[in-house]
């Protein structure tokens, strides 16, 4: 049996995950992941897509949740609380890689957090988070705060709560960045301490094992990045684009968001609206301007406190 911490949650493993943080296995366990038999009921295609294999989504009959990726495995999210993985694969790493993505992210939908497919880091004592089309940047972005002395709360999948005023705060993750070898070569990162990723020969991965913190940080400020020429290079998203906006970044199959849960969406989207700085931001071009834009930003952010 294995312990881990992740997205505040104390988990108890039958699978090794070494993506996540070491727990303790003499504190409350909030989530259990077993090794067992999923039964799929009638999947239907999802638009998420991880090293080439396209998901298929289903629900159980007892209102589970289950994902089924093609030759890895099939897993089922049962009342937020277990996590059943039924594998295809003998390859471990390749299975922790699809656990603690998606199959994970159903767990956090079914405790009612807040997801959004994005990268966060801590600047200070304020939590920033870059979203954008696949290509825009966001894990680059967030390469880049980190270099320039920011710390690492969340990669690809980021999951916010909220406090009784409505105060959105992120939860960290786990401390893993996952960046493309043309961004660590950019930003100059030394690859003696970075780790080469199993979801493809040109990523790497940052791991800061020693220095990541657990604790819930006031989320601040979003970034939609983008690379178009022809939009603003900054631009206030207005209240009518802010849930829209959100809504195409949701990391999980969009058929979760109906009725109820799509409720749920939008009236967390304007908490973050209502608490947050919200843009729309090019991405500098080059990574000394990308660089140059960090500093900036770090040195006003200090100057303000």
């Amino acid at each position: 049996m294995y312990f881990y911490k992740a997205f505040g949650l104390n988990i108890s493993s039958e699978l090794s995950l070494p993506e996540l943080s070491p727990g303790r296995g003499d504190r409350p366990v909030d989530l259990f992941i077993k090794i067992g038999e999923v039964i799929r009921p009638k999947l239907r295609n999802s638009f998420i897509y991880r090293r080439g294999i396209r998901a298929k989504f289903g629900r159980g009959e007892m209102g589970s949740l289950i994902l089924h990726w093609q030759d890895v495995a099939d897993y089922e999210a049962i009342q937020g609380n277990t996590l059943v993985v039924s594998p295809h694969t003998s390859d471990s790493n390749l299975l922790s890689l699809f656990t603690v993505s998606e199959a994970l992210g159903l767990i956090l939908f079914q405790r009612k957090y807040f997801l959004l497919h994005a990268s966060a880091v801590r600047i200070g004592n304020e939590a920033w988070c870059f979203m954008g089309s696949p290509g825009a940047g966001k894990s680059t972005t967030a390469a880049a705060f980190i270099k320039g002395g920011c710390t690492l709360l969340s990669d690809d999948l980021t999951a916010i709560t909220f406090d009784a005023d409505g105060v959105p705060y992120i939860i960290p993750a786990y401390p893993q960045l996952k960046i493309w070898d043309n961004t660590v070569r950019g930003l100059q990162y030394d690859t003696d301490d970075l780790q080469p990723v199993s979801e493809g020969v040109n990523k790497f991965a940052y791991q800061p094992m020693q220095d990541f913190e657990h604790k819930p940080i006031k989320l601040t400020t979003i970034y939609f990045m983008h690379k178009a020429r022809n939009r603003a290079a900054l631009k206030s998203l207005s209240p009518v684009e802010i849930p829209v906006q959100m809504l195409k970044n949701f990391p999980l199959p969009i058929e979760l968001l109906k009725e109820e849960s799509l409720k749920q969406h939008f009236a967390q989207s304007f908490k973050c609206a209502a608490q947050a700085q919200i843009w729309k931001k090019r991405r500098p071009d080059g990574f000394s301007n990308l660089e140059k834009w960090v500093e900036e930003c770090v040195t006003n952010l200090s100057t303000a406190v």
